[in-house]
């Protein structure tokens, strides 16, 4: 397919990182009556990726026919911004119809719109024009602005069928009159029932989707993420062969990191490369090049038109500077509400304008206490920082920027060595996420076992113990993680090399399978010795104390695994301590155990079944054919036949079901059918133990019944086991194989 540019500003191919989101939001154009909303964090390229969209669909031709409108930075009026939604939809309209990509962009009256239309749509132009005419006639503006933004109504209604993209990303501190437009428009193209896409930075696009309830429920949304180093390595490559300037490896590495992976900021830092003809082949010059950005350049100018748009009057910018500075300094980078308000010393409108402003653009986040300031950004940080010396403290230019320079010269060996460590991190985060409810063996956590038992052994005779070993921990289902330093600044470790988890054992939400997990990986060429596993085990519980975690785990990963004092300090302070090879064995088994839960779907059958009248019977049919398919005996045909009707039976009689059903799952695996029998409704307590053993009958009848039950189909299955789920109990059964 050629890539030809219309609306977009770079080519198709330079365009990196978001080949899945483009293609969304181009496979959304064939669904009818459908939103897509990308939310995006500023600077992520949310803009240019809808103009990408553009330009594929208008190459890609067919219906529907790609409508791009952009709101504008500058402030229009409302009527000004209806009146170019409209004359944009007919115009790109015409343009699609004549396949003529230089329109989209030429400036055109509606007369050289009428002169251009095909003659099977010049009945529909003329009379919209027409229309809009005498509209503008009648002087009332405010109807004037409703035609306007009900125009995808009329294409809808005229069998034209038409697929909106719309750009918000500059809709950052509108009117309230500019709002209304946006909400107007929204609606409208959500009322005409045609497909769209709209975008816009995260943190104001759900005031303005919130704004308008049309529709809203069938809206989908799409998060971008933030560029991969290696996405974002590309981006720099491409931006500096399009300006011809010359890189290096190390340099690219470097420009990412320090421009945090942005789009607006890489492709800012090329241009001015351009600009002052400055190649970016070493440290030094990279950080010239970045230091006269801050004071006088594309970030400057980025940077400064938020400020001025959210504190137009000098002063209060001035104070705002100093009151963003002094937080950004302090302990956790943050101040209270109350206090900004006050040194500000605006009304409260206007401070919660200020506020808003600064949150959207993420330079601030603001709850209901406290406003923190993102330190998150080198740039962003850079800035405030240097704006504060000049403009606030008055301290000389010259100074600044020779500081400023040494400071970033400085850092930057430290980025790049953070970056590599990240690389080289085993990533617990992401193992730690994946934990769900897995049996897998304790060795991989107590590295004193692994050692004595499976060093210099080779992978294929570790598997092999491992699948023997019948020692197994359970693993809680975890339901959140997230980095160390998200909680608390006091533990110094970088958010890949460290994780807290909340989770559930057994999948059981109960305040008493509550549980979090905390691991780090620490430094250590050698087995880690008892002092430094003694400090970080005490790192991790002063978090926990800190953070009010009442029961926790403490994990800890050393790449060459701990001494036996440490193993020893471990075990007393029970906590889990493992090597990089156990945690490589580890994710490897989970990743395994993923894949292998994904192809088992293609043989796994599932029913519902009322309750009572016998339909039990039904199931058993099933699951006898079933059972024949995977080549099961008749004794265990039967056996399994049994244990089914009698979990049907004891689910129907003490579920206390409110929708009188049983859900039924049967999984085909290698060696062994899974049969899951759930039922919505509590359970009472004293029929179902842990891990399928019956409760205490007492003296109920229906109770006794139950443990008999139980005791029944624990003798005609090989593993029996309730599990908890969101509304219920389930039992589930397993039936091995003997060929």
């Amino acid at each position: 397919m050629t890539h030809q540019r219309i609306l977009a500003n770079v080519s198709r191919d330079e365009f990196v990182g978001r080949d899945a989101e483009l293609q969304d939001i181009v496979r959304q154009a064939s669904r009818d009556g459908r939103g897509l909303v990308v939310l995006a964090a500023p600077g992520d390229g949310a803009a240019e990726l809808l103009r990408q969209a553009y330009d594929q669909l208008f190459v890609r031709r067919g219906e529907p026919v790609p409508i791009h409108f952009a709101f504008k930075r500058d402030e229009e009026s409302s009527l000004e911004a209806a009146r170019r939604f409209f004359q944009n939809l007919l115009q790109q309209y015409i343009a699609y119809r004549r396949v003529d990509p230089s329109l989209p962009n030429a400036r055109l009256s509606f007369h050289d719109l009428l002169e251009l239309a095909l003659p099977g749509d010049y009945e529909l132009v003329n009379g919209l024009i027409e229309a809009f005419e005498r509209e503008r006639n009648g002087g009332d503006q405010l109807d004037l602005v409703r035609f306007c933004l009900n125009a995808p109504q009329r294409f809808s209604a005229a069998g034209r069928r038409v697929f909106h993209l719309i750009d918000l990303t500059q809709m950052i501190t509108p009117t309230k009159d500019q709002s209304l437009v946006a909400q107007e428009i929204i609606a409208a193209v959500n009322r005409s029932n045609a497909p769209f896409a709209m975008t816009g930075l995260r943190r104001k696009m759900v005031e303005l989707i919130h704004g308008t309830d049309v529709g809203r429920e069938r809206n989908e949304l799409i998060r971008l993420e933030r560029l991969s180093d290696d996405e974002a390595r590309k981006l720099v490559e491409f931006s500096a062969r399009r300006y011809q300037i010359e890189t290096n490896e190390p340099t690219r590495d470097l420009i990412v990191q320090q421009m945090n992976a942005s789009p607006l900021f890489i492709t800012g830092l090329i241009q001015a490369a351009r600009e002052s003809k400055t190649p970016l082949t070493s440290f030094l010059n990279c950080q010239r090049l970045y230091v006269d950005e801050l004071m006088g350049g594309h970030i400057h100018r980025h940077f400064s038109r938020i400020l001025d748009s959210a504190a137009p009057n000098s002063q209060t910018k001035k104070t705002l500077l100093r009151v963003m500075f002094e937080a950004a300094s302090g302990d956790g980078h943050k101040s209270s509400l109350w206090a900004w308000k006050k040194r500000l010393g605006v009304d409260a409108a206007e401070f919660e304008r200020i506020v808003d402003a600064l949150h959207v653009h993420e330079l601030v986040n603001s709850s209901a206490a406290f406003i923190e300031v993102n330190a998150d950004s080198y740039v962003w940080t850079d800035y405030l920082s240097a704006h504060y010396r000049v403009e606030v403290a008055g301290e000389g230019r010259a100074l600044v920027v020779a500081s400023m320079l040494l400071s970033s010269l400085k850092r930057a060996p430290q980025a790049m060595a953070r970056k590599y460590r990240r690389e080289a991190a085993l990533g617990l985060g992401d193992l730690i996420s994946d934990f769900n409810c897995q049996s897998v063996p304790a060795s991989l956590f107590h590295y004193e076992r692994f050692a004595a038992v499976h060093k210099g052994e080779d992978a294929e005779t570790i598997d092999a113990a491992l699948d023997a070993e019948s020692d197994l921990i359970r693993l809680p289902q975890v339901v959140h993680a997230a980095g160390c330093n998200a909680y608390s600044s006091s533990i110094p470790c970088d958010g890949e090399r460290c994780a807290v988890a909340h989770g559930f054992e057994a999948a059981d939400y109960t305040d008493e399978n509550e549980v979090v997990w905390l691991t780090a990986e620490i430094d250590s060429k050698l087995e880690a010795n008892k002092e430094l596993t003694a400090e970080w085990c005490d790192r991790l519980t002063n978090l926990a104390r800190e953070c009010g975690f009442e029961r926790v785990r403490l994990w800890l990963v050393a790449p060459e695994g701990f001494s036996t004092e440490a193993c020893e300090l471990l075990n007393a302070r029970g906590a889990y301590g493992s090597s990089r090879q156990q945690v490589e064995l580890l994710t490897a088994r989970i990743s395994s155990a993923a894949r292998e839960e994904e192809a088992s779907q293609a043989n796994e059958y599932e029913m519902v079944i009322p309750m009572g009248a016998d339909t039990e019977l039904i199931a058993a049919h099933t699951v006898e054919q079933i059972a024949r398919r995977v080549s099961f005996g008749p004794e265990a045909i039967n056996q399994i036949k049994t244990a089914l009707i009698e979990a049907c039976i004891n689910a129907a009689e003490h579920s206390l079901s409110p929708d009188r059903k049983i859900y039924q799952r049967f999984r085909v695996e290698n060696d062994k059918l899974v049969v899951t029998v759930a039922s919505r409704g509590v359970v009472p307590a004293s029929l179902a133990g842990r891990n399928g053993q019956q409760g205490d009958a007492g003296n109920d009848k229906d109770d006794g019944r139950r443990g008999w039950g139980l005791k029944l189909i624990q003798t005609l299955m090989d593993e029996v086991e309730f599990e908890r789920v969101d509304d219920g109990t389930q039992l589930r059964m397993v039936k091995y194989l003997r060929r």
